[in-house]
Parts: structure tokens; sequence; C-alpha cells
């Protein structure tokens, strides 16, 4: 069974309407359907709650930027991992992060409001590199330094 490790962990906090803008966190609180307590989308979406992310597009940007984002929430994600990468990971796949466990319901689509936050030529750059959207389908406590690990159903 494939594993990882929660590498850090950020929310979008309330009242804040910067687009991409994350404060980092040592622990969150997901809530099943409703998605990370605190953050300025909790409980908008059906299954786009919480924005999964592999430090792969970490790595990836600083090889080809030349620069790095700050980690977490560079690229307003909520969570992000290491040692699986949500990218590859089919629709519908568990994956299981502290006491929570995310469904993944669909590719995250970069925009130009993030292009232009990370000073990006062009939003094509990004396609595959922006982590995935999820539904928490189990709610629970998560902290850095938590196992990642894929669910068998």
């Amino acid at each position: 069974m494939a594993s990882g490790k929660v590498l850090g962990l950020a929310i979008g906090p309330a009242g804040n309407e910067t687009p991409v803008y994350r404060e980092q966190r040592d622990v969150v609180q997901l809530v099943e359907d409703k998605g990370v307590e605190g953050d300025k989308k909790f409980g908008t979406s059906h299954g786009r709650q919480v924005n999964l992310l592999s430090k792969h597009s970490y790595d990836w940007f600083e090889r080809n930027f030349g620069r790095e984002l700050s980690m977490p929430g560079g690229f307003g994600e909520n969570v992000v991992i290491d040692g699986i990468d949500p990218n590859w990971l089919d629709l519908g796949q568990r994956i299981q992060l502290g006491e929570a466990i995310l469904q993944i319901t669909t590719p995250r689509a970069p925009c130009a409001g993030f292009t232009e936050h990370v000073d990006g030529q062009k939003v094509s750059h990004f396609v595959g590199h922006v982590g995935v959207m999820c539904a928490v389908v189990q709610g629970g406590t998560v902290r850095v330094g938590d196992t990642a690990t894929l669910v068998d159903e």
C-alpha cells in the first residue's frame, strides 16, 4: 500500500479575498462534506473542498522558474504531501491523512489569477502542476508529519 507524509497545511482565512493567499497551520480539522474548518471556502462546495498537492509541484516550479514558492500555500493549496503524487491518482481514489479521508474528485485547473500571482507567463504552463480537488468523506484532525496512505476499497 502506497504511503507518504503530510508536509504542510494551509488555510485561506475568512475575510481575506486574495485568491491564492494562504496561512500555514500545524494542524487543521477537516469536516465531512464541508472542507477545512476556518478556510474561507468552508462549506461552499460539494466536491471541491480541499486542494491536495504534491511536493513535486514545488520542485517542478523551482526547476522551471528558477525560484521558490513559499510552502505550504504557494499554489493556493490546503495540503502538501510527499511520497504520493495525487496528480496521478484515479478519480474516486481515497487517501487518508491523519484521521481524515479525502476522495479525489477532479484535477485542479490553473487560472489566470494563479498565473499572475506567481508571475507566470502562460496558464497552460501550470496544467497538471496545481494539484487535485478532493471531497472530505471522513472528517478528522490532520497534522504536519501525519502519514498519507492510499485507501483500498
